[in-house]
């Protein structure tokens, strides 16, 4: 009778302690999320001819308060020369999630080519940001006649054979010849054609037969890109991308060092890329950082993500 009663009182202390702590065995931690912004151009590319592109900020989730993104800018370009920009500094109302500047060309009779404006968030009041985040804008120079820009922005020629982590074409299987892939952004103001443009790898082109020869009626928007996968069936919007597959079901990039050459309906030479650099087997692709005008780097050195094509480095659209 004395151990139960015993018991009894040390039962009732620990409930006690509990209550005077203020504890329960139901209390959890609250999980905060802290509130992001992005940035994004709504457009790749404009003239110098007074064009306009609106840059916008973007939150994470609205902020009772209102919120001051302060943007940097930089590239070839010269601000008040080349373009102007209405503010420097992006106001995001309260309960909203985003903000807009306008960046406007100018107009001049200078032969100086086509220039790029690189605009990356520098302070913010609140919000946390990715200081390596950077959107690229071009203008062209309408001073001298038109030329094609097309980069090579982003090459696939090791995916993962880890599960599915490979499937870049996102037809639920991974097939390493399949899953390769080369991204192609046109820079020009104008839509471009690349009908008849042919791929080779450098085996290929030492035999005259290509990888793959770019369909007939393969016209690509300003700004938009062209991704040609190895082959299997692409599923998804891949950012509002062209997409097609090698006509020869292989694009053979060789890990172990290889030369992509593109030319042209006249057999010239467009574009190169060169794997052997960058040939240690990464089981991801290379993709510009920042997007367009970037040096290569490994994808997942700034994103969770292996591969984006169609999309810029974070999943948006070009």
């Amino acid at each position: 009778m004395k151990m139960q009663n015993t018991s009894l009182l040390l039962r009732a202390a620990f409930l006690g302690l509990l209550f005077f702590s203020g504890c329960t065995t139901n209390d959890v931690a609250p999980i905060v999320t802290p509130l992001s912004v992005s940035i994004s151009a709504d457009i790749a590319g404009i003239s110098e001819d007074q064009q306009l592109v609106e840059i916008t900020a973007t939150l994470s989730e609205t902020s009772a308060d209102i919120t001051y993104i302060t943007i940097a800018l930089s590239g070839t370009a010269v601000i008040n020369e080349d373009y102007s920009i209405s503010d420097t500094q992006i106001a995001i109302p309260a309960n909203s999630l985003s903000g807009a500047v306008n960046l406007i060309s100018i107009q001049d009779e200078i032969e100086e080519g086509n220039e790029t404006i690189e605009i990356s968030i520098s302070s913010t009041t609140g919000p946390l940001f990715d200081g390596e985040q950077i959107v690229s804008v071009f203008i062209e120079d309408d001073d001298v006649p038109f030329q094609m820009q097309l980069i090579i922005n982003e090459v696939l020629y090791d995916p993962s054979n880890s599960g599915l982590n490979g499937d870049a074409n996102g037809d639920g299987v991974y097939v390493h010849a399949e899953d390769e892939f080369i991204e192609l952004i046109n820079l020009s103001t104008q839509a471009v054609d690349l009908s008849g443009y042919k791929i080779y790898d450098e085996t290929a082109l030492a035999s005259g037969t290509p990888r793959h020869v770019i369909a007939d009626g393969t016209i690509i928007p300003s700004g938009a890109a062209l991704v040609i996968f190895g082959g299997g069936t692409p599923t998804g919007d891949f950012g509002g991308a062209i997409i097609q597959t090698s006509t020869t079901g292989n694009m053979n990039m060789s890990n172990a060092g290889d030369v992509m050459t593109i030319t042209d309906t006249m057999d010239q030479v467009v574009l190169t890329f060169d794997i052997e650099p960058l040939s240690n087997n990464p089981n991801e692709s290379y993709t510009r950082n920042p997007d367009i005008t970037g040096d290569f780097e490994q994808h997942s050195a700034s994103t969770p993500l292996l591969f984006s094509p169609g999309t810029r480095i974070d999943g948006s659209s070009f």
